[in-house]
């Protein structure tokens, strides 16, 4: 195998700019300053998946203005997902065909909709696997900060 590069160093000027974002992220604006898209308005099941996660996503850090419309598009397809589940227990996983039986066009479109749901929703972090790969709260860093903080106080006779 070959290799992948230098170990990283925490103190290093590009991990500390990384650090620094999420610090910046952190401190984003209230949930009420995220507006969801006009579009979302006339569909309910989508509006009620905003109104679900958009305030958590938004104290975590997670959704912004810019990725409102996205955010959308992920709340549409919850709602589509639940219209083409109501659908197939009414008409049922199976058709009847000239050749035989088949799977539903409706649970077809039903299976590409979950699909393209969770996909969409790994990039917000609502999956268990990709909610643990995004970053922590910031909380165990400002301790670290506060400590460097005081000692270079201490060094420098800062008050």
């Amino acid at each position: 195998m070959g290799r992948r590069g230098p170990i990283p160093n925490p103190k290093s000027g590009r991990s500390q700019a990384g650090r620094n974002t999420r610090k910046a992220a952190a401190k984003l604006p209230p949930a009420e300053k995220v507006a969801p898209p006009a579009a979302l308005a006339a569909d309910p099941a989508a509006v009620r998946f905003w109104r679900d996660h958009a305030p958590q996503l938004i104290a975590a850090g997670r959704l912004r203005q810019e990725q409102a419309e996205t955010f959308g598009l992920l709340c549409r397809l919850f709602s589509d997902c639940e219209m083409l589940g109501e659908q197939v227990r009414r008409e049922g996983w199976i058709t009847a065909t000239d050749k035989g039986q088949a799977a539903s066009p409706v649970a077809k479109l039903l299976r590409d909709a979950r699909r393209d749901f969770v996909a969409l929703a790994r990039d917000f972090g609502l999956t268990a696997a990709s909610s643990a790969r995004l970053p922590a709260d910031e909380s165990n860093h400002a301790s670290e900060e506060d400590e460097e903080a005081a000692l270079l106080r201490a060094f420098t006779g800062g008050a």
